[in-house]
């Protein structure tokens, strides 16, 4: 081995694969390797203290690929150049990108991600010509010394897009990186192929003289009049990445970028992202490995090449990962390396791929690390060797082939193979012995059969290693053991064990099996599994010798493992290995086990009696009689408790000494030792569950049972007084488990296949004993032993109340009867003992006594504390009765299941007292296990009925178990309390109680009581039918007739008695019973009966068109279980039957039946739906605008859960049995689906009316999306952006539905065709824009506005049905909803309708009350400040589609917010993305988004600039007093939920927004500093009013002069600036005109009055706000843009920013801003829309450290909501990245709050509230998640990874 190991490879030889950046093995050293590279922890610390964390995302990736080689130890070692340069983060130029030749550097370009992980190489100096290029487009080439000029302007324009991009990177320093994942080495050397192919082409025509950035997407143009620039964005029309993708696209491999960035995250310092990026290089190579780095246009030969290159590049990679990796996450108590052993699994997938003499070079690589042979190492890396071990252990799994002897190397794997397993066994570190322990499972037949001569010493290491394995935190037994066991399972290795114990008596079963003795009790719950599993193997073993070590002492050991394991698993394993070791011994002698086990009996039953306690009170095990694995006792627990000992008297001076010889039971002799039985030991009930204790006695006693079942009559009759004292103990405990231990005896004797039958004077003895017990009442028998503690409770509460009496009430102690100081049940307990009866009677008689003795006075003033005392009296009696029967129903139970195991086919006399035990468990066993036990032995009676010719009994027991089925009013309804119910569907009914608590909690308990019921019948009656099997209703009819009797009034929907409803009629009960019992049993019935629910199931659909809802919800859950069991018969119902019912339009009952069905089946079977949900797509959603509301919601419910089904169920097979009916009929439904995920896929609809309009391809679009709606009667919002036509769309779908309305109604003359007006809503500014845009496309259509005052509003309503189309206003719609909501309409627009976002006002529920056929929303903005507003925009369209308000805050918005906080958890964040994820998937269909960048190629760019303002000297004044003044108020008022103190802080907000406009909207006559001012500003000659007050006007002023606006006439501008303008005037050759927008009519009148009026009487004006009459306000909007002598529009954003087409303007001026972002963005893109030639400039007026400056960073939060969730990305499913939505909704930093000169408490959270300074910071939710213990154990599980690989 040593000398094939890799080595450098020398100045010469071979082909150098380095020239293109490849590593191989040749030039792979380890060694350099480990001794230069970095350490890879789990993280360098560095996230602390990030020097990069403001850089550009790209600049940030940059520097960490920089910073690679140090990391793999190649800095200064081999490698001078970088390894990453320009070119390999943006494709601006060829080459390497800079420009510079690279033939003077030692080595060549490395690509990204291909010379990264390069450690140790040396590669070949190769002369690479590139030619110099300018920062221009890709590939085209320029002069190599441009001019200074052109240079410096360069260097300027490159210097400010580094600020800009440093800028932003501080606002999205937590988002998602920017990667090219197109921009592959591979293509980049196609471009530049291609770019030196056409290095004669033409200059760039982007790059010179406009200012814009190499590859940019944006513009910077410098302002002449300051020192601001404008930053035009916008797309160029084909950029140079979506170029270079065009030209490689088919040509490279297309995961070769995607891998290059993984191999460059594989050696990150964070191990998530290495562990991500192994992840993903796991699954690319799994599947398409074998395209990795094939390339067009070459030979085959070639591709292989390439490809064989690549994966050996990626194979040394992984290596390097193995040896520098050094992270562990912990699982239990063993370590768990999740980056390598992802790395390994990642290696196994690439193996597949690689030819064998790699694959044998990978293999060396891996000794090297295990070996750690001259690697120079001071001393060993037991992390390095554990990944080369977990790459041995997937190499050996997953090429197992090249083991076989005709493979050329496989003595050298096979020898490699066991060194290493060697070498592993016997290293100190115990993850490396478990590691080698399991390399070697998955060929072990292999090595077995080609190296027999290893088995020896193999073994011998094994052995040695289970003796050294003394740790029981060590995590490498586990995995030695099961590889002894599996060798132990091979002949060969059992010779050598045998020619061994020849030689040696110590190499024998006999000794050798003893090693694993002391790992039955160990830390790990997996090496006990593993021991046992072993014991298992060796129990399998065949041959002279392999069973010698059965003894008895083993069978004390499993036993034992019987009595404290706490483990379900590992106790049911260690019973299946008591039962082998008993069928083992039987085997050899059927007398042989008593001899082997009689000495161990009675210390075991002693154990096993040892009574379980309660909370307080233990009862201790002897551990004395505990044996440890060596056969000797341990040392008695020296511990104080609570149980039968408590009156042992304390020695003083003893404790220490008591304390030093307590040992744990089972301890080893190691001071490592945990012992996890000691609270098993000591009883404690506190720290295991009672239920624990339980399991492990009835477990026992199974094992105990059996033994029983093997013992000669002698030894069992001998036995018989020592049950009988157990029966009649005075513990609950000893008596139950005596029933279960003789119960168990009789099964086991009874069992087929038992050697031994039930011995007939020991049964006769014990079923007179079990009579003799049932026949006494257990209410009459004492309290339990065990129980004392709940009867002294009882004590101290009649102590408790007497004193009471005594120390408030004054009644004298005389008066007081006397209390038994001993209760009953302890051991001095006599007749007189205090007892229930003695508290009862204190509760009862004497209470009352004492209280007539109290005077007056003296009981009212102790009235409370008497009442709470004798409450608390009650309440403890209760709880006592309540133990002590729930005792007697758990020890009646047993008692007779124990005399039915042993009946021998003989009854009872009296069968009373043994039914009513049985069924006394089957209502009210609380405990499963023990409820579970008597549902078999109800079986078995009832089988026993049936045997002897008892039918009667029997029926009647089948009966009482199906009415106990039905009981729990939550599965199974009453009749007749919900016969009140007919056009309801009863799923949606919910019912709230409206008691007091103790009525409630009464509830709750019977409740709990009807549950424990249902489920006991349930677990009967279904082994009940295990039991019969086939032969179930032929044997049981009973059961037959409870099924299928009542179902015969079902013949006939109609086919009910009339007599029905009537109390006491039990028709309509019977009928739901019937078909709960068929949904509770038929999944539990054998196939072969699945034919005698099939004629039923036509009864049962006829239930469905029932007029009582109770019926129907009954029978739709029925149906649905029947097509989750018979699914073929089922579904073919479905389609057949049912779907059709859901569009009968004529029976309101059979709609609610079929959606309620179907709700009930999806949530019934879950998944399994999938193959038939595209059935369901279209009639679900046909009842989306159903006019019923239950239909509505229901069925917008349903389909919101089977939506996320639909892209899944194209990828599955066929299921079995679906007809070619079935299968024609589910490709019409895929062809559907298809249109409604991916709007490109929609058929283009023709319009059947003459539209006058000519409509752009986008629109076209629109329109056949919204006739795919109409056609499906489906609802949506039509999110355009704004000023993309949205009112034209939506004209030409309701003006040709009504065409084709019209034309259908003249044909078939039905009512659901007739004439409908449609209803349209808006803001009241656009109610005119409506009635002339209509006009004007479509004048044929009749229009009809609807406002005025009330008195013509009356007049006209009548005369909606003469007209096509209504148009009203919100507010009329609100006042007006009972006009309107009595009209049907056949469109129902809501244009700008996230005016109803808030869906607790008037206005938003009267909209919802509107009937129409089609329900549209326009709106370019459906989300303006959180995603909770979707939800109420949804509700108005299919309500019920996002849950309910309050399950989509807990689902959708919650989570999204709470990922937001730059704060939130790595948990919060994933919770959030998730949720985000889902909300976008789940509206996507009904949401059609297009941007006006994407299409509208002519529309002008808009050019956003902020115009910052200071404060005037009396604003910063009026500023400073308020917030010092108020500052306090608020922030106390902040976390104040009361109505008056948000009203506080809201008008404190506003009072500083109104100040940043102008000190005369807040000083005022009530201002308290008015007086001062006034005077003040007298003195100076000034007026509050006058503009210098405001900066903000002076500003505005300025802007518009620079506009040309006002120039001339400017009172206040000074003589130069009058030059100015007038020389700028004479230059302008179209006058630019301006929207100005405030929020307040107040700031609109100062603009008025104060600034035009008095300093710019030049400006024409016009003024459009809320004062204007709604019916004139679109003559305004149409003068302002035909009359181009109107300089000025004055708007407020409220009226003029929403619908109205202003593109006369190209200036709009923001005075003021909403916080709501959407109003601004409404309001400018007034004139940014369809039709504007001119660049729209859009100046936003804020002043300097004031509340505006928040107000714009609040609206940045919410447009990355906006953005996210509804986005261009709605153009269909496809097209759909969570990636880019994450990016887009990433949490990005605070914002340096030194910088905003804010401190923390005066910030803003997310949501706009103050934050809370005093909330702590929830350190718990900072820890990163790691995986927990199933993840790893699902994701690292060999057997199932080796599957999915090769499947």
């Amino acid at each position: 081995m040593e000398d094939e190991k890799p080595v450098v490879k020398s100045e010469g030889g071979s082909e150098d694969t380095s020239a293109e950046g490849l590593l191989s093995f040749a030039n792979l050293d380890i060694k350099m390797v480990i001794k230069f590279g970095g350490k890879l922890v789990g993280s360098a610390g560095k996230e602390y203290d990030d020097p990069t964390q403001n850089l550009d995302p790209v600049e940030r990736l940059k520097r960490q690929k920089q910073n690679l080689k140090q990391k793999l130890g190649m800095a200064g070692e081999y490698l001078d150049d970088e390894i990453l340069n320009d070119s390999d983060i943006k494709p601006t130029a060829s080459g390497n990108g800079t420009g510079r030749n690279t033939a003077s550097k030692s080595s060549s370009p490395v690509p990204a991600g291909n010379g990264n992980g390069a450690t140790g190489v040396k590669n070949e100096p190769t002369p690479v010509s590139a030619t110099p290029t300018t920062p221009g487009t890709p590939g085209t080439p320029s002069t190599p010394a441009p001019d200074a000029a052109s240079a410096a302007q360069n260097a300027r324009l490159r210097a400010m897009a580094k600020r800009r991009a440093k800028f932003d990177a501080k606002n999205s320093a937590n988002k998602v990186r920017v990667v090219d994942l197109s921009a592959s080495q591979a293509a980049k050397r196609l471009a530049k192929d291609q770019t030196v192919a056409n290095s004669n082409g033409g200059a760039d025509n982007n790059g010179n003289g406009n200012g814009s950035i190499n590859g940019s997407d944006f513009e910077i143009t410098a302002q002449g009049h300051n020192d601001k620039v404008v930053v035009e964005h916008k797309a160029p029309k084909v950029s140079p990445l979506v170029s270079m993708q065009q030209e490689s696209a088919g040509k490279v491999w297309p995961f070769e970028g995607l891998c290059e960035l993984l191999m460059v995250d594989l050696f990150d310092e964070c191990w998530e992202v290495r562990h991500g990026a192994v992840l993903g290089l796991r699954e690319v190579i799994r599947v398409h490995g074998k395209g990795a780095g094939r390339v067009k246009g070459v030979s085959r030969q070639e591709n292989d090449r390439r490809n064989s290159q690549w994966l050996e590049d990626l194979s040394c990679r992984l290596c390097c990962i193995f040896a520098l990796d050094r992270f562990g996450d912990y699982v239990s108590d063993q370590v768990v390396a999740p980056v390598r052993e992802s790395a390994a699994q990642a290696l196994a997938a690439l193996l597949l791929h690689l030819p064998n003499d790699i694959i044998y070079s990978t293999f060396l690589v891996l000794c090297q690390l295990i070996l750690q042979k001259d690697l120079g190492l001071s001393f060993p890396l037991w992390e390095a060797c554990h990944g080369g071990m977990l790459g041995l252990r997937y190499l050996v799994s997953v090429r197992v082939d090249i083991l076989a002897p005709e493979n050329e190397h496989s003595t050298k794997y096979f020898d490699g193979i066991v060194d290493c397993v060697l070498h592993g066994l016997q290293e100190s570190d115990d993850d490396v012995q478990a590691m080698a322990a399991a390399t070697l499972l998955p060929i072990a037949s292999e090595f077995v059969a080609q190296r027999p001569g290893t088995i020896s010493e193999l073994l011998e290491v094994i052995w040695e290693c289970l003796a050294e394995l003394r740790d029981d935190l060590s995590a490498a037994i586990g995995n030695v053991m099961d590889l002894l066991a599996k060798l132990c399972g091979f002949p060969v290795v059992l010779d050598t064990i045998r020619n061994s114990w020849l030689e040696e008596e110590s190499q024998s079963f006999s000794s050798l099996v003893p090693r694993l003795y002391p790992f039955l009790r160990h830390s790990i719950t997996n090496v006990r599994k593993s021991v046992l599993r072993a014991l298992q193997t060796f129990l399998t073993i065949e041959g002279e010798g392999s069973k010698e070590w059965i003894d008895g002492r083993i069978l004390r050991l499993i036993f034992q493992n019987l009595l404290v394991e706490q483990n379900k698993d590992v106790l049911n394993l260690s019973l299946d290995v008591w039962n082998m070791l008993l069928d083992e011994i039987v085997k050899k002698s059927p007398t042989l086990f008593s001899q082997l086990f009689n000495e161990h009996f009675s210390p075991l039953l002693t154990l096993l009696m040892t009574p379980i306690g309660t909370a307080r009170h233990f009862y201790k095990m002897n551990s004395s009689l505990f044996i440890k694995p060596s056969g000797a006792s341990y040392s008695p627990i020296a511990q104080e408790t609570n149980g039968e000992d408590k009156k042992t008297p304390k020695q003083r001076g003893r404790k220490r000494k008591a304390s030093a010889v307590s040992e744990s039971p089972i301890k080893k002799d190691s001071s490592l030792h945990v012992n996890i039985d000691n609270p098993m030991f000591l009883g404690d009930v506190t720290l295991v569950e009672y239920s624990t204790f339980l399991r492990t006695k009835v477990t026992a006693s199974r094992a105990l049972g059996r033994a029983l079942s093997l013992w000669d009559s002698q030894q069992l009759l001998a036995l018989k007084g020592t049950f009988d004292e157990y029966i009649n103990s005075p513990f609950s405990t000893q008596r139950l488990v005596a029933a279960l231990i003789i119960e168990e005896y009789g099964i086991a004797s009874t069992t087929n296949g038992s050697s031994n039958s039930l011995d007939p004077e020991f049964s006769e003895y014990f079923r007179e004993k079990f009579t003799s017990v049932l026949g006494t009442p257990s209410s009459e028998g004492p309290m339990y032993r065990d129980l004392t503690p709940y009867l002294r409770a009882v004590r101290t509460q009649c102590q408790a109340l007497f004193s009471v009496f005594v120390d408030t009430a004054r009644l004298s102690r005389s008066k007081l009867p006397q209390v038994a100081v001993v209760v009953q049940g302890e051991p001095e307990a006599g007749p007189d003992a205090f007892n229930i009866a003695t508290a009862e009677k204190i509760s009862g008689e004497t209470f009352e006594k004492l209280k007539r003795a109290l005077s007056t006075s003296s009981r009212i003033i102790a009235s409370q504390a008497l009442s709470d005392a004798h409450r608390n009296l009650v309440h403890s009696i209760d709880e006592a009765k309540d133990i002590k029967s729930a005792r007697d129903i758990s020890i009646n139970a047993a008692s007779a299941a124990a005399f039915v195991a042993l009946s021998n086919g003989t009854l009872p006399k009296k069968l009373n007292p043994f039914i009513q035990s049985l069924m006394g468990s089957i209502k009210s066993e609380a405990d499963e296990l023990l409820q579970g036990r008597t549902a078999k032995s109800i079986s078995d009676l009832i089988s026993l009925f049936l045997r002897v010719g008892k039918t009667g009994a029997a029926d009647k027991v089948v009966k009482n178990l199906c009415v106990f089925l039905c009981v729990d009013t939550s599965e199974v309804p009453e009749f007749h309390h919900n016969a009140k119910y007919d056009d309801s569907i009863l799923s949606l009914i919910k019912e709230e109680t409206k008691t007091e608590i103790a009525d409630l909690l009464a509830h709750q308990k019977e409740v709990k009581a009807a549950k424990i019921k249902r489920l006991g019948a349930k677990t009967a009656l279904h082994n009940l039918s295990l039991l019969f099997g086939v032969n179930l209703f032929q044997s049981v009819p009973k059961l037959k007739e409870c099924m299928f009797g009542a179902l015969s009034y079902l013949k006939e929907p109609d086919s009910l008695p009339a007599e029905i409803t009537q109390v006491g009629n039990t028709v309509g009960q019977d009928i739901i019973d019937s078909l709960s019992v068929i949904k509770a049993l038929l999944p539990s019935l054998d196939k072969n009966l699945h034919g005698e629910f099939l004629p039923h199931i036509p009864l049962i659909l006829n239930t469905l068109s029932s007029k009582f809802s109770v019926l129907r919800y009954t029978a739709a859950k029925c149906f649905a279980t029947i097509c989750s069991v018979i699914t073929v018969d089922g579904i073919n119902a479905l389609v057949e039957t049912v779907l059709p019912m859901v569009s009968n339009a004529l029976s309101l009952f059979s709609r609610q039946g079929a959606i309620e069905c179907i709700y009930h089946l999806t949530s019934t079977m879950g998944v399994d739906i999938l193959p038939y949900v595209v059935f369901l797509i279209v009639p679900v959603l046909g009842r989306m605008s159903d006019a019923d509301k239950d239909i509505r919601l229901i069925a917008t419910t349903t389909f919101a859960s089977i939506i996320k089904l639909v892209p899944l169920e194209s990828g599955i097979p066929d299921p079995p049995g679906m007809s070619a009916k079935l299968l024609e009929g589910r490709d019409r439904e895929r062809e559907f689906i298809s249109q409604m995920m991916d709007v490109s896929k929609i058929q283009k609809f023709n319009m059947p009316v003459a539209i006058k309009a000519d409509l752009r391809k986008y629109q076209q679009d629109g329109v056949n999306w919204l006739a795919f709606l109409n056609k499906y009667h489906l609802h949506g919002i039509l999110c355009d952006d704004m000023g993309l036509g949205k009112t034209l769309q939506t004209i030409c779908i309701v003006a040709s539905d009504h065409h084709l309305r019209a034309e259908e109604h003249a044909r078939t003359g039905s009512d659901e065709s007739r004439s409908l007006p449609s209803l349209v809503i808006c803001p009241p500014s656009l109610t005119g824009h409506w009635k002339h845009e209509i006009n004007t496309y479509a004048p044929f259509l009749k229009v009809q506005i609807y406002v005025g005052s009330p008195s013509y509003r009356s007049f006209i309503s009548n005369q909606f049905n003469a007209h096509d189309v209504v148009v009203t206003s919100y507010d009329i719609s609100r006042n007006d909803v009972a006009v309107i909501s009595k009209q049907n309409w056949n469109y129902c627009v809501l244009d700008e309708g996230h005016i109803i976002k808030n869906a607790s006002s008037k206005l938003t529920k009267a909209v919802k009350t509107f009937n129409a056929n089609h329900r549209l929303i326009l709106s370019g903005t459906p989300i303006q400040n959180n995603v909770l507003e979707l939800w109420s925009l949804f509700d108005f369209l299919m309500p019920g589609f996002l849950g309910t308000e309050k399950v989509f805050n807990e689902r959708f918005a919650k989570p999204i917010s709470a990922s937001r906080n730059a704060k939130s958890s790595s948990k919060e964040q994933e919770a959030g993305a998730l949720a985000l994820e889902a909300l976008h998937k789940q509206v996507l269909p009904f949401l059609l988004r297009r941007l006006k960048e994407d299409v509208l190629s002519d529309l002008p760019p808009k050019i956003i600039q902020d115009y910052y303002c200071d404060l005037s000297d009396l604003q910063k004044q009026l500023y400073d007093t308020f917030v010092k003044s108020q500052r306090q108020m608020v922030a106390s008022e902040a976390g104040d939920s009361g109505k008056e103190g948000k009203q506080h802080i809201f008008q404190a907000l506003q009072y500083m927004r109104k100040l940043c406009n102008h000190p005369a909207l807040v000083v005022n006559e009530k201002h308290p500093q008015y007086a001062k001012i006034t005077a003040e500003l007298a003195f100076q000659r000034k007026n509050i009013r006058d503009i210098s007050h405001a900066p903000k006007l002076m500003a505005l002023q300025e802007l518009l002069i620079d506009c040309g606006i006002g120039a001339t006439g400017a009172v206040s501008a000074t003589s130069t600036q009058q030059q100015q303008a007038a020389t700028l005037a004479e230059g302008v050759t179209s006058q630019h005109r301006a929207l100005i927008f405030c929020q307040l009519k107040d700031m609109l009148n100062m603009v008025e009055n104060d600034l035009f009026k008095k300093h710019m009487p030049s400006v024409s004006y016009m003024r459009l706000d809320g004062s204007t009459d709604a019916r004139h306000r679109q003559d305004i909007v149409q003068k302002f843009n035909s009359d181009p002598s109107i300089d000025v529009l004055l708007l407020t954003t409220h009226v003029g920013g929403l619908g109205l087409n202003l593109t006369g303007a190209d200036t709009v001026i923001f005075v003021e801003h909403d916080w709501n972002p959407m109003n601004d963005l409404q309001a400018m893109d007034r004139a940014h829309r369809i039709g504007q030639k001119k660049v729209v400039n859009v100046y936003r007026l804020i002043t300097k450290n004031t509340l505006e400056e928040k107000i714009m960073g609040l609206q940045k939060f919410k447009l990355n909501i906006a953005s996210t969730i509804i986005n261009q990305q709605n153009s269909g499913l496809s097209s759909m990245g969570t990636d880019q939505i994450l990016d887009l909704f990433s949490v990005s930093d605070t914002n340096k709050e030194e910088e905003q000169g804010s401190k923390p408490e005066e910030a803003l959270d997310e949501t706009g509230q103050i934050k809370n300074r005093l909330a702590p910071p929830n350190a718990v939710s900072e820890l990163g998640e790691l995986w927990d213990e199933k993840e790893y154990e699902e994701e690292y599980n060999l057997d199932s990874f080796i599957q999915n690989l090769r499947g």
